[in-house]
């Protein structure tokens, strides 16, 4: 009888952390697509009215406000932030653990395997960090992130003017660029 209670109460255990881990994917999930229709409709919008110039303008000046709005705006369970080990941003860069996870991503893809569409890690505080590969997969981030000697000398100007030690460039199609990490605390 003990022994049944015993294995009764792990598989409970059990299941609840995995639905717990599959809640915190789907929240995770949500707020990736939240971003990257918020990036999507703004750098589209403004390089259809106003050109390549004005869509970079707004990732150089704009876009790590608007991350960290939309970030406040999921709530206080929820947050985002986009890393990279080839990074433009000083901001942007990973801290020790999640480098470790970019570097399996950079292994994955250099060994011809498929990447996962995300990696889920749970952190000492009971926080589920859920990493979302961030590939070069469309062409209005080549504008910027491709191959240098396609880039607009303006696009490039401004970028330097911000950004001197820029390192995310001369990224080709399907490579990895970095990830988007949204972590989900657990709610009590």
């Amino acid at each position: 009888m003990k022994k049944l209670l015993l294995t009764l109460l792990l598989c409970e255990m059990l299941f609840a952390n995995e639905s717990a881990k599959d809640l915190a994917v789907k929240e995770a999930s949500n707020a990736l697509h939240k971003l990257h229709e918020m990036m999507s409709t703004n750098v589209k919008t403004r390089i259809s009215d106003k050109g390549i110039y004005a869509g970079a303008k707004f990732c150089v000046n704009e876009s790590y406000s608007k991350i960290e709005e939309l970030s406040k705006s999921l709530g206080e369970n929820i947050s985002l932030k986009r890393v990279s080990l080839k990074n433009r941003n000083p901001k942007s860069y990973p801290s020790e653990d999640e480098v470790k996870i970019l570097e399996a991503f950079e292994l994955i893809e250099k060994s011809n395997a498929y990447l996962p569409s995300e990696i889920v890690q749970l952190n000492n505080d009971g926080e589920y960090k859920i990493y979302f590969p961030s590939t070069m997969s469309n062409k209005s981030c080549k504008s910027c992130h491709g191959a240098q000697k396609g880039v607009d000398i303006q696009v490039q100007e401004l970028i330097k003017s911000k950004y001197p030690n820029d390192k995310a460039i001369d990224f080709v199609s399907g490579q990895v660029r970095g990830a988007v990490i949204v972590t989900v605390k657990q709610k009590q």
